[in-house]
């Protein structure tokens, strides 16, 4: 029997949430690793929706196409092993958490394209294989897929002070949360604990997040992080022990 194969974007927080949803499980799928742009039309025709715009990440088990990390993660449950992700006791608690991470990583991500696109070391590290082996001349190319996804997902009125504020919000909330518990939904790890860890990984990211040293520093907000020291270190734990 095929695989399924999950399209994402290593560098990706939502790529990363499907992921670990994934592993968690362990659900075996191919790995399709995904040229922003440049692979939209394919992603039309193996989503089965030509008028629709795809996004990543996507999973693809024969008719059935996964559309998001969430659709995944729901999908793996169904499917995989492992202590259950969306606990109905707690369910309505975990997808209130992944819609906050949601609002986070919108935040984040209007903020690192514009850094992004200033350096083109980091835009160069992210250039998938095979690819990469075009060197700098593959760069423009870097930059129009990140100009891509910018038009597509990113909104172009939120100034620099309204992201911060959607960002320091969402933590605060996880701050409080924590307080004096080990996870945020329920007493065991959940799909929330997934769902915010990888939006902190937006603003501190973490030392398995595969980013080279240009991408580390592009993704890093260390004047946000810097406000909430036991959120990050929060993060850190669920990583070193469910990742």
């Amino acid at each position: 029997m095929a695989l399924p194969t999950l399209v994402h974007i290593p560098q990706s927080a939502w790529s990363e949430k499907a992921r670990w949803a994934l592993e968690h499980h362990v659900v075996p799928t191919k790995s399709l690793v995904h040229v922003p742009m440049v692979y939209e039309p394919l992603l039309r025709v193996m989503g089965r929706d030509l008028l629709r715009k795809p996004t990543v990440p996507m999973l693809l088990d024969g008719r059935f196409v996964a559309r998001d990390s969430l659709e995944i993660a729901r999908w793996a449950e169904e499917r995989g092993k492992g202590s259950p992700l969306f606990p109905r006791a707690v369910e309505a608690e975990v997808l209130a958490w992944n819609e906050a991470a949601e609002r986070l990583m919108q935040a984040a991500r209007a903020r690192l394209v514009e850094r992004l696109l200033a350096s083109d070391a980091a835009l160069l590290e992210a250039v998938p294989p095979p690819l990469s082996m075009l060197g700098r001349a593959a760069l423009p190319l870097a930059r129009l897929g990140t100009g891509f996804i910018a038009s597509k997902h990113v909104s172009p009125n939120a100034s620099r002070a309204e992201t911060e504020a959607a960002i320091s919000r969402v933590l605060e909330e996880v701050e409080a949360a924590l307080a004096g518990r080990e996870y945020l939904a329920g007493d065991g790890f959940t799909f929330a604990d997934i769902a915010v860890g990888c939006a902190v990984n937006m603003i501190a990211p973490h030392a398995r997040q595969p980013l080279g040293p240009a991408s580390r520093e592009v993704w890093a907000e260390p004047a946000i992080a810097a406000c909430f020291p036991s959120v990050v270190a929060y993060r850190d734990r669920i990583v070193e022990h469910h990742r």
